[in-house]
């Protein structure tokens, strides 16, 4: 939380919220920060990029760091180019848009081998010494922008949309968003009317562009391989147009399953790695998949009926493994939320796992902690591919597969 009171720097010198120092920027951090030192203390400064001199406000104080956001530069990075959007300086949406896109990918490299090194106490993944791995480009990506197809946006009464700061609740109003798919802020605007404090918009894959109404509607179609989906707009759903082909086809590989074989999919959402995987195992094989929320569950229902190889389950998955500690899966695929699954879960996924683990992560740190607790349980990471799903901000999606040590 924000610490207004001053804080005495180990010289002696006293730091306010508001003051402007100068620092050096050193290398890169998790979360779309970049790291700094001012007497001696760590600084966490947004909008700026490693090996630059910034002017840098002071943000936030605790008693361990401090946070900044640059707003001059005194010596610029190679990388650094002109912001795309007029609003990202203030806006919390994007992180990285005043990068080059390929640096921004080197950088979330860097955090994820960072992270994986720190917390995960990995060495090599894939074959190769861990400071090798990247993250990839989505297929077809050229400026990094109209990629989002879920938004939302905060109501500024009947006559504007707007996004929230970061760390803020502070909200500035915008006329578009470059990272969102073209025409979702218009879409907003256009369901003002309503009065809600929020307005959602999602597209789906099918060209269903719609406002999210208080029941979580309209339905939306959508189409991953050869399979479609019924789903409302609310559920969850990869946000980046080409994530749902692009991780159906990486977990696929990593799974590498067989007809007659066995699959737990857990934190399964609408169903998509189970009821994409289906087919491997055939008829004659068995996909469980665990979701705590009903209406993901009913949504995959809807979508599913054709596969009698599946079974869908709507519990809280800590508590579903602690029922069925007995049983055992060929492979079980879990793509936890950004938290990661945590200790309790990953132990019980140690033990209930016969050949792979495969991790689907949208946060690096959560991956690291993750891929340690699985080391204690007897897994290895053998092979890991990052996804920049995310253009513009900090995030990254990682695939990886694990097999017992």
């Amino acid at each position: 939380m924000t610490n207004s009171a001053d804080l005495t720097s180990p010289d002696g010198s006293i730091v306010r919220i508001g003051d402007v120092v100068e620092l050096e920027i050193l290398r890169v951090a998790n979360g779309g920060f970049c790291i700094a030192r001012h007497e001696g203390k760590v600084v966490f400064v947004r909008h700026c990029l490693p090996g630059e001199i910034v002017m840098a406000e002071i943000t936030d104080i605790t008693a361990k760091f401090y946070r900044a956001d640059a707003i001059e530069v005194r010596t610029g990075s190679e990388h650094r180019v002109e912001s795309p959007c007029k609003f990202s300086a203030q806006c919390g949406g994007c992180d990285w848009q005043h990068s080059s896109l390929a640096y921004q990918r080197e950088l979330k490299s860097e955090v994820v081998r960072e992270q994986l090194s720190h917390l995960g106490k990995l060495i090599e993944v894939n074959g190769r010494p861990l400071a090798e791995f990247s993250v990839e480009a989505m297929p077809g990506e050229s400026d990094g922008l109209r990629w989002r197809t879920r938004n939302r946006y905060a109501s500024i009464g009947d006559f504007g949309v707007g996004m929230r700061m970061p760390r803020s609740h502070s909200v500035i109003e915008i006329d578009d968003c470059l990272i969102a798919v073209q025409g979702s802020v218009a879409l907003a605007e256009s369901a003002l009317h309503l009065g809600e404090p929020e307005v959602e918009t999602a597209l789906s894959s099918t060209g269903q562009h719609v406002v999210v109404d208080r029941r979580g509607g309209p339905w939306l179609d959508e189409k991953v391989g050869d399979r479609n989906w019924r789903i409302h707009a609310s559920s969850f759903w990869q946000v980046h147009k080409q994530a749902p082909p692009v991780l159906v086809d990486t977990v696929r590989k990593f799974a590498a399953l067989q007809p007659g074989q066995t699959m737990l999919d857990l934190y399964s959402g609408s169903a998509l790695f189970a009821a994409s995987l289906a087919g491997d195992v055939g008829e004659r094989g068995t996909v469980v998949a665990v979701e705590s929320s009903i209406d993901a569950v009913r949504d995959a229902r809807r979508s599913c009926s054709d596969l009698p190889q599946l079974e869908l389950v709507t519990s809280d998955v800590n508590k579903w493994l602690s029922a069925h500690h007995d049983q055992s899966f060929d492979v079980v695929v879990l793509d936890p939320p950004r938290a990661g699954a945590g200790k309790s879960v990953m132990e019980k996924v140690a033990n209930i796992a016969k050949y792979a683990i495969v991790y689907v992560a949208c946060d690096p740190s959560s991956l690291g902690r993750d891929t340690a607790l699985l080391a204690e349980g007897g897994w290895s990471m053998r092979r890991l591919r990052g996804f920049d799903a995310f253009p513009m901000t900090s995030h990254v999606e990682c695939v990886a597969v694990f097999t017992r040590s």
